[in-house]
C-alpha cells in the first residue's frame, strides 16, 4: 500500500470515529441558554426595611453630568517648589560671598556635587585644598564643527569660564567666596579673577549656586510635613529648574499680598492683566514707547540724540524696566508667588534678582 493511500484511509476513519461519538454522546455545550434562575423569596421579620437590589454609587449627587465631551489632554504635574534654609548672598567689586550656616566641608560638598552637575560626565574639579576649589574651564558655548575648524585655522578659539571658591569657616558659619575668569587659549593666558556678576554665564552659575546651596542644607525640610521650619525662616523657595518662588502664607487676602509687594519694591500693574514690575508703572519700558535715537560720541559715554523712535522691541531694556506675569501657586504649605520670566534672555539672573527683593 502507498502513502497516499494510507493518509486517505486513515483520515477516513477519524472521520467515521467522530461521527460515531456524536451518535452516542449528547451535546450539552448549549444547555445553559435554557436553563432558568432559581429565585427565592427572603423571609424577614415584620416591619423590615424593603431591600432593593440596586447599584449605589456614593456622592451620586456630587457627580457633574458630561454633556460635552472635550478631546482628552495629558494632566501635566505642577512645579514643586522646595524650601530652602536662608543663605545671605553679598557682592563685591571682584567677588560674591555666601555665608552658610554650615561647616566648611558641607560646603565643599556641596560646590562638588555642583560643578559635577554643571559639567557633566568627567571630571570638574581642577585642584583643591583644605580651604580652596578651583574648577576646569567651562566651555558654555560649544562650537559646532564649520565654528570649530574656523577656530583652528586662526588659532582663536573661544574664551572658556573658571570659576575660583574660598570656604573661611568661624563657629560653625561658613562664607564662600566666588570668582571666575575667562581661559582664553590656556591655562597661561587669562585674565584675573573677577566678580562673575561682570559676565552672563558666570552669574547664571552664581545665582544657581545660592538655590542649590539653600535647598541641599534644608534638605530635611524638603518633604512638607516637615518644612515648617523652612517656611517660616526663608521666603525663598526653589524649583528643580533653579526658578525661585516666593512664599505667601496661606489665606493670604489681596490688601495683604499686595502690602507685601510694596514693602519689597515689587509694584502691581493696573488693568485687568495680573502684572508687576520692579518700578511703577510710569517707568516701566513697553513696545510703542517714544524714545530718543542717539550715537555715541567718543570714549567719554557721551552721546548725541539724533530724532524720536518709536520703541520696537526690548532686547535693549534691562530687567529692571519691564513688567512680568505672575500667578500665585497653591501647594501643600499654602500660596507662593511665581513670577513669568520666560521671555529674558537669562531668566534664572531675573527670578533670583526678584527674588532678593524679599529677602530681609
Amino acid at each position: 500500500m502507498n502513502k497516499g493511500l494510507i493518509k486517505v484511509v486513515g483520515t477516513t476513519g477519524v472521520a467515521l470515529t467522530l461521527t460515531a461519538c456524536s451518535s452516542f454522546f449528547t451535546d450539552h455545550s448549549n444547555d445553559y441558554q435554557q436553563e432558568a434562575g432559581t429565585h427565592h423569596t427572603l423571609e424577614v421579620p415584620a416591619g423590615s426595611i424593603e431591600s432593593k437590589d440596586a447599584l449605589v454609587i456614593p456622592n451620586e449627587n456630587d457627580i457633574a453630568d458630561l454633556n460635552n465631551p472635550e478631546p482628552f489632554e495629558t494632566p501635566r504635574a505642577p512645579f514643586v517648589y522646595y524650601p530652602m534654609d536662608k543663605v545671605a548672598f553679598a557682592e563685591q567689586d571682584t567677588s560674591v560671598t555666601y555665608t552658610l550656616n554650615t561647616k566648611a566641608a558641607d560646603a565643599k560638598q556641596i560646590v562638588v556635587d555642583f560643578l559635577t552637575a554643571l559639567h557633566g560626565a568627567g571630571q570638574s574639579v581642577a585642584s583643591q585644598t583644605d580651604d580652596t576649589i578651583t574648577s576646569i574651564p567651562f566651555d558654555f558655548h560649544p562650537q559646532g564643527w564649520w565654528a570649530s575648524l574656523w577656530s583652528d585655522i586662526t588659532r582663536v578659539h573661544p574664551a572658556k569660564t573658571a570659576f575660583f571658591f574660598q570656604f573661611n569657616e568661624t563657629d560653625g558659619v561658613t562664607t564662600v567666596t566666588l570668582q571666575y575668569r575667562e581661559v582664553e587659549q590656556g591655562d597661561e593666558q587669562t585674565i584675573n579673577w573677577q566678580s562673575p556678576m561682570s559676565n552672563h554665564d558666570a552669574e547664571s552659575v552664581a545665582v544657581r549656586l545660592w538655590g542649590t546651596f539653600g535647598r541641599q542644607l534644608n534638605q530635611s525640610s524638603a518633604y512638607l510635613s516637615n518644612s515648617k521650619d523652612g517656611v517660616a525662616a526663608f521666603p525663598i523657595w526653589v524649583d528643580h529648574q533653579g526658578m525661585y518662588a516666593i512664599y505667601l502664607g496661606k489665606n493670604l487676602s489681596e490688601a495683604e499680598f499686595e502690602a507685601k509687594l510694596n514693602a519689597s519694591g515689587i509694584y502691581l500693574m493696573p488693568g485687568d492683566e495680573k502684572l508687576l514690575a520692579p518700578v511703577p508703572a510710569d517707568k516701566v519700558a513697553r513696545v510703542g514707547d517714544v524714545i530718543d535715537f542717539t550715537l555715541p560720541l567718543g570714549a567719554d559715554g557721551k552721546e548725541q540724540k539724533l530724532f524720536n523712535v518709536y520703541r520696537r522691541d526690548l532686547d535693549d531694556v534691562s530687567w529692571q524696566e519691564r513688567e512680568y506675569p505672575y500667578q500665585i501657586t497653591q501647594q501643600k504649605a499654602g500660596n507662593f508667588l511665581v513670577v513669568d520670566v520666560s521671555a529674558l534672555e537669562n531668566p534664572e539672573i531675573a527670578s533670583f534678582r526678584i527674588a532678593q527683593r524679599f529677602v530681609k
